[in-house]
This record gives structure tokens, C-alpha cells and sequence, in this order.
């Protein structure tokens, strides 16, 4: 289990300490975004890093055929008891193991990766998109989260108590342009456990696309949290954004 494998497994751990899973507005919209784009009922979508499975599952509710690459068990044990409580566990379909190097026979509407992009080398992301372009019918879609370089940048040192056993502060390694995402036990603060992820600006983006049938059709901003007065802004400008979408089509 590498660095990230290990921070996952663990925050998982962590989150149901914290948070219920639960299928809530934030995840009907992103299923919403997906069919104004797929223009069609009944689509077979791809949700790669899917964790406790909100969105799959609001997807399935929406009667779409969902699959779903996750690499840690009980995050997929846990979105099959989203899927039993909400009667939709025969609309999806889980597959354990790494999307880089995952075999999956069947070809899809719409692939979607929500905040998780980024994970290992700049051939790490290639090698996903290289993946992804194989795994999209023709005239199907891809949304992908980017997480935005000038974003992390500032907030790195920004420190939080998540509950009170969990913390979690944040970091940014200017160099190499990732966000290093830190969790651990208020008592056991010796044992941390980290993640990161590559920023990309837009440009930087579009170059992994090479080799690849993708290109980009949108790019939707996402929205940022004042650490000041602790507001989430829902949607800002691209360039104070920490996130944005971009949503791909085969050329």
C-alpha cells in the first residue's frame, strides 16, 4: 500500500468517526451537471475514486448503471449500505483496485473523477487519461476535479479540527505544485497521515491530453472557503478557485 493508498484507508477510518454517509444536494447536482451534458436517460457512468459512494448512489437513484473503481474495501462496503438503504444496489457495480491499472471491459456514457485528480506523477495522470480515453463510448463525457495551484498555495499552514479526536491542516510543496493534505488523532499527533495531490493550471492540463482522443469542452469553476469568516463561496472566478471542473469530449 503506498503513501496515498495508506492516507485514504485511514481517513476513511477517520470520517466515519465524523460524518454519516449520506446522499445530499451537492451530489444530486453533480448528477444533474452529468445529465445536461450526456443528453440522454438511463446513462452507464463511470465514477473512478468513488469512496463511500454519495454520488454513485445518487446517480443509481436517478436510474442510471453506475461502476465504480475504488481501491479501499470498506469505502465500497460502505456505499453498498447507501445502496441498500436507498433500493438502488442492483443499478451498481464496484470494482476494488487501482484505475491505473484496472481492466474494465465495458465502454461508458459519462466517467467522472471528483476531487481526487492529481494522485502520483505528472505519467501517473497521462497514464489515467490514456485510460480514461479508452474507457469512453465515442460521444460520451469525462468530468475530471483539478485542484488550482494559486489556491493551495495560500492557503498552506491553514489548520483544523475536524472533530474532537481529528485534525487536519493543510500544506504546499511549491517546487513540484501539490497540495499536501494532512490528517491525524489530536492524541497521536506522531502518526500523520498524508495526502497529495498535483495542482495543474488549465494549460499545464491540456498538455497531459496528448496522445489522447480528449479534449477539453468547459471548464466550470468551483468555489473557495474564507478561512476568515469561515464561508464556503459556492462558485468564484477560476483564479481564486480551489478547484474546477474541466469536462472532456473525444475530438
Amino acid at each position: 500500500m503506498n503513501k496515498n493508498e495508506q492516507f485514504y484507508d485511514k481517513q476513511y477510518e477517520w470520517m466515519t468517526q465524523i460524518f454519516d454517509a449520506k446522499v445530499d444536494a451537492y451530489h444530486q447536482e453533480l448528477v444533474e451537471l452529468v445529465e445536461k451534458k450526456g443528453l440522454k436517460r438511463n446513462l452507464n457512468i463511470l465514477e473512478l475514486g468513488s469512496g463511500n459512494g454519495e454520488f454513485a448512489v445518487a446517480a443509481a437513484m436517478h436510474e442510471h448503471h453506475v461502476s465504480t473503481v475504488e481501491i479501499i474495501p470498506h469505502a465500497i462496503s460502505k456505499m453498498f449500505e447507501l445502496a441498500e438503504e436507498n433500493n438502488v444496489t442492483r443499478r451498481i457495480k464496484a470494482h476494488q483496485g487501482s484505475f491505473y491499472t484496472i481492466s474494465l471491459a465495458d465502454k461508458f456514457d459519462a466517467i467522472c473523477y471528483w476531487d481526487g485528480f492529481g494522485v502520483g506523477t505528472d505519467e501517473d495522470q497521462q497514464l489515467l487519461l490514456h485510460n480514461i480515453d479508452y474507457w469512453l463510448k465515442p460521444d460520451g463525457t469525462v468530468f475530471i476535479d483539478v485542484y488550482a495551484p494559486a489556491y493551495w498555495a495560500k492557503t498552506a499552514g491553514q489548520f483544523m479540527e475536524l472533530s474532537q479526536t481529528v485534525c487536519r491542516q493543510y500544506d504546499f510543496d511549491i517546487e513540484t505544485n501539490r497540495m499536501l493534505d494532512n490528517w491525524w488523532l489530536t492524541d497521536n499527533s506522531d502518526e500523520k497521515r498524508q495526502q497529495s495531490l498535483r495542482c495543474y493550471e488549465v494549460a499545464d492540463f491540456e498538455k497531459m491530453l496528448v496522445n489522447t482522443s480528449l479534449a477539453i469542452e468547459e471548464i466550470i469553476p468551483g468555489g473557495k472557503m474564507d478561512y476568515d469568516s469561515w464561508i464556503f463561496h459556492q462558485q468564484v472566478p477560476i483564479e481564486e478557485a480551489m478547484i474546477y471542473t474541466v469536462i472532456l469530449r473525444k475530438k
